[in-house]
């Protein structure tokens, strides 16, 4: 700890890790991808799709988004998406 004896230890601040953590949402996906509600939820339920439940609404944090996309995913190929 950097902390010296004049100074309270509320004034303490720790060294700063430069990590950022993002969640998404699926109204922030529709509003980014420009797709419908319908098919982001979809998306959401996807097994191999990383998403969380946080409280009730279902995350997806960003890293994982990138990740995900960064892979292509053929609609014929995975089973889920066919219909």
């Amino acid at each position: 700890m950097n902390i010296t004896e004049n100074k309270n230890i509320t004034e303490y601040k720790p060294e700063e890790i430069p990590v950022e953590i993002r969640f998404y949402t699926i109204a922030d996906l529709q509003e980014m991808l420009g797709w419908s509600e319908t098919t982001v939820q979809k998306l959401f339920k996807d097994p191999n799709f990383p998403s969380a439940d946080f409280g009730k609404n279902k995350v997806v944090e960003a890293h994982a988004l990138i990740e995900y996309f960064s892979t292509k995913h053929v609609k014929k190929r995975e089973r889920y998406w066919r219909t």
